[in-house]
């Protein structure tokens, strides 16, 4: 992942070996309640939309990355003061981050909301995230009031904020929609580099935390690199294909992580999918010391891009309790563990190929298996994490 990432980027100015991966800074800054946007919500009503941005507390650095994040909710409930912790700790990190407001459903629950009713929403949503995104670059042109560098733009979110985060990132005015969703994005109109081919706003990657496409063919090889969380029997958006839920009924089909990172792998966008073992929606934010975990992983996936050439590989490395090669392999492939574990070997349709419990070392054998990408899962003890692999 990082030796990839890292051949392909230039050295932010602020790199220093430790910013924008460890917690340099004891405070943040918030600045609270900034309106960017007034829109109309799907039951008629105006609404204000504002962002709360946190900064590095007595940072001289005036040209810093930022991430933009939407807060989860099924796209029916939560707010941006959700999100507060994360950005703390991202700022805490280096970065600038921004938490901000989107428009949800607000007609009566009862009757369960429709598909075309939840489309709606959903595209509005999208709408209000590049909405945000504009008035960012905007500011930065101008005063530079948070002291960001637009040009190392990471955008991410929760359930649906990460389904609205996605979603701005990967669509683009070249996406083939279906007739109610093209009538949904037409409706909405403008919507920055969907309906227009204005793309002066760049993303650099996208921070999945249990989000997905409605639509996997609108993930390009041009779109940025993501990281994904996910666990793998969410009840609520689908960790493969299926249909996202509503007080547990089907609304809205979607092609969650494992399907976006199969996907990437075909197209050649850099993805890394990290997969929880459980049955609960965004299990990993639930627990503290696992939300540390998973801000550090996605900082870190953020700091090599930016900070390539300062940064120590083979620190990195280990931080993943394993190594495996050679990949690609014309047959076997070894696996060294720091203790026990379990390999799975998936084909990029999720069928279950082979499992290996693996004890310090062991070794895979792919000679029977044709040509082609395949996934490996390594279960660490409670974590499972996910490898690409090529047979030659």
């Amino acid at each position: 992942m990082f030796i990839t990432i890292g051949l392909l980027a230039q050295d932010h100015p602020t790199c220093n070996t430790q910013r924008y991966r460890l917690d340099v800074f004891e405070n943040t800054k918030a600045t609270k309640g900034i309106k960017f946007a007034e829109e109309t919500t799907i039951a008629g009503n105006e609404q204000e939309l504002f962002m709360d941005v946190y900064e590095p507390a007595g940072d001289a650095a005036n040209n810093r990355p930022v991430v933009v994040l939407g807060f989860g909710g099924s796209f029916v409930s939560g707010s941006r003061s959700e999100i507060a912790p994360i950005c703390e700790m991202f700022a805490k990190k280096g970065y600038v981050a921004v938490t901000i407001d989107y428009r949800i459903y607000d007609l009566p629950l009862i009757p369960i909301p429709t598909k075309e009713e939840m489309q709606d929403v959903v595209v509005r949503a999208i709408k209000d995230m590049k909405s945000a995104l504009r008035f960012l670059d905007d500011d930065a042109k101008a005063s530079n009031t948070y002291g960001i560098d637009m040009n190392w733009l990471y955008v991410g979110g929760i359930s649906s904020g990460g389904l609205a985060a996605i979603h701005a990132a990967m669509l683009d005015s070249t996406d083939v929609y279906s007739p109610e969703i093209a009538s949904a994005i037409a409706m909405h109109a403008p919507i920055y580099g969907i309906t227009d081919t204005d793309t002066s706003i760049k993303i650099r990657g996208v921070l999945n935390y249990s989000g997905a496409l409605h639509d996997v063919s609108w993930l390009d090889a041009g779109d940025p690199p993501f990281i994904s969380f996910h666990d793998n029997e969410d009840p609520t958006v689908p960790y493969k294909g299926g249909y996202a839920q509503i007080f547990g009924q089907n609304i809205i089909y979607l092609d969650g992580s494992f399907v976006m990172d199969s996907a990437a792998t075909e197209i050649g966008v850099f993805s890394v999918l990290n997969t929880i073992e459980g049955n609960t929606h965004v299990s990993y934010f639930l627990n503290a010391e696992k939300a540390v975990e998973v801000v550090d992983m996605s900082a870190l996936f953020m700091y090599d891009m930016i900070c390539s050439e300062t940064a120590d590989i083979a620190e990195q490395a280990v931080s993943k309790p394993y190594t495996f090669g050679p990949n690609p392999t014309t047959g076997s492939m070894a696996i060294e563990v720091k203790g026990d574990a379990v390999a799975s070997l998936y084909d990029l349709a999720g069928r279950l190929l082979t499992v290996q419990t693996v004890t310090h070392t062991g070794n895979l054998n792919l000679r029977e298996y044709t040509s082609g990408n395949y996934l490996l899962k390594i279960k660490v003890g409670d974590t499972v994490y996910t490898e690409k692999l090529v047979r030659e």
